[in-house]
Order: C-alpha cells, then sequence, then structure tokens
C-alpha cells in the first residue's frame, strides 16, 4: 500500500478500519452499523454512518445489507491498510524507522 493511500484516510476512517479490525469484521464476518457507531466516541452517527459509506466507495470495506441492516466487514484492501498502520506503530515502538 502507497504512502499516498494511507495520507487519504482521515483520522476518523483510520479510528473506524481499526475498529473493525479488532472486531474481526473482515471478509464474510461482518459487524452491524449500530455496533461500529455505538464504538466511534465524539463522533457522530450521521458522520460514522457518511465514513462507512465512502470506505465502501472506495474499497475500503464492504456493505452488505441483511433484513433492512447495514453490515460492513473489512476488504482485503481494507485488511491490508490496517495492518501496514501497525507495523507502522510496532516500528515507532521499536525505534525503527
Amino acid at each position: 500500500m502507497s504512502p499516498t493511500m494511507m495520507a487519504n484516510l482521515s483520522d476518523t476512517e483510520i479510528l473506524i478500519l481499526q475498529t473493525m479490525w479488532r472486531l474481526r469484521a473482515l471478509g464474510s464476518r461482518s459487524v452491524a452499523a449500530d455496533e461500529l457507531i455505538s464504538r466511534q466516541s465524539g463522533l457522530s452517527r450521521r458522520e460514522t454512518s457518511d465514513r462507512l459509506k465512502d470506505l465502501a466507495v472506495r474499497g475500503f470495506i464492504t456493505r452488505s445489507n441483511r433484513a433492512g441492516n447495514d453490515y460492513f466487514a473489512l476488504s482485503p484492501l481494507g485488511a491490508a491498510c490496517v495492518r501496514q498502520l501497525q507495523d507502522g506503530q510496532l516500528g515507532d515502538l521499536a525505534g525503527v524507522s
């Protein structure tokens, strides 16, 4: 994943992707939009919902609808993004550039 792609993600979007990773929302294992929204402290329901839709359009997450409820999961691109963020954080902790 290119640094340019990472630069195009807002802090809010990164937080959403990391939350999805912690919830293990990956591939066919999706999480309800309400669950994601409830875990985003300090963000309005509308802002979180808008960011989810934008991330889906950009290919970072997948979106499905079951029984009238939206569900989201990390796409392979979104999972790669979170892994790159984690690798960067580990490098920072270890003092590696």
